[in-house]
């Protein structure tokens, strides 16, 4: 999880590790949250949620940038969870968002994050 102000690196640096992994011959799949929740969104007219969701997670990398710079829907959470849900423990997940964690109490947050205390870094906050 990356979280952080605009314009301090996060998809700069998530771009670096993207990179780095196609280098090794991985596989990486890229998604903002607006477009993870329009191809889920689109596979539950044709009913192909499992299979979309599958093909994401063979990936070695999931990247899903641009966490809460727009609201979030109800679909866009639903999207979320069922990546994260099927990669858990499975692959490398790489979730950067703008709001900083210690505000997981505002209305704008999504997903929520387990209470914890919050982070020390001042601008980017790296957790493996």
């Amino acid at each position: 999880m990356i979280a952080g102000p605009s314009g301090s690196g996060k998809s700069h640096f998530t771009e670096s590790l993207a990179q780095a992994a196609i280098e090794k011959d991985l596989w990486v799949a890229w998604f903002t949250l607006e477009t993870l929740a329009a191809a889920i969104g689109k596979s539950k007219v044709d009913g192909s949620t499992a299979r979309t969701v599958a093909r994401i997670c063979r990936a070695d990398l999931i990247v899903i940038d641009d966490i809460s710079l727009l609201p979030v829907g109800e679909g866009a959470a639903e999207a979320f969870y069922r990546i994260i849900d099927a990669a858990y423990e499975r692959r490398s997940i790489v979730v950067a968002s703008n709001i900083h964690p210690s505000a997981q109490g505002s209305p704008r947050s999504c997903p929520r994050l387990p209470p914890g205390p919050a982070p020390t870094a001042s601008w980017t906050t790296l957790t493996w």
